[in-house]
């Protein structure tokens, strides 16, 4: 298991690209996720959108989105500047099974605190079928808030983790 303290998490560069385009997903969770560089330009584009890349020392092994506005709204209920969404988790499948996604997970609530300062908690939505995920979210103290219909993908679970829970 990865030491969680030492998995860096840095906002997404442009030197980046290359390792996360090269990033791959088993079959099964293709269906779950999107690959980075598909994320990537519109996460750019999008100035309440935050891409992260995830590293394993020096190398570049994941990356996700942390939303707020629109790209947040659209799995909540209502609108809620409080919070941040977390989004499009993805590990490269050679380095799944070590702990990255879950220090990832764990050290998210930092990295929204310095970029979101508004948000008092992160919530994320996975795929009912995808127990994998769940798992992994689960050790990183997300808890379940609501279910919603995922459409032609099945129903989906709403998980929210508190920022206060993080500061010391």
């Amino acid at each position: 298991m990865i030491n969680t303290w030492a998995m860096p998490l840095l906002p997404y560069l442009p030197a980046h690209f290359a390792a996360l385009s090269a990033l791959q997903l088993p079959p099964a969770q293709e269906s779950f996720t999107a690959y980075p560089a598909d994320l990537i330009p519109a996460a750019e584009a999008d100035p309440d959108s935050l891409g992260v890349s995830i590293l394993d020392g020096e190398d570049v092994v994941g990356y996700f989105v942390l939303s707020a506005g629109a790209q947040r709204d659209k799995y909540l209920p209502a609108p809620d500047p409080a919070g941040v969404a977390i989004r499009a988790l993805s590990i490269d499948e050679r380095c799944q099974g070590r702990g990255i996604g879950t220090a990832a997970m764990m050290q998210a609530a930092e990295v929204a605190r310095q970029h979101f300062p508004q948000a008092t908690y992160l919530f994320l939505v996975v795929n009912q079928r995808n127990a994998h995920a769940r798992r992994v979210y689960d050790k990183a103290g997300f808890t379940d808030w609501f279910v919603r219909d995922g459409g032609e993908h099945g129903p989906q679970w709403v998980l929210r983790r508190e920022l206060d829970q993080e500061k010391r």
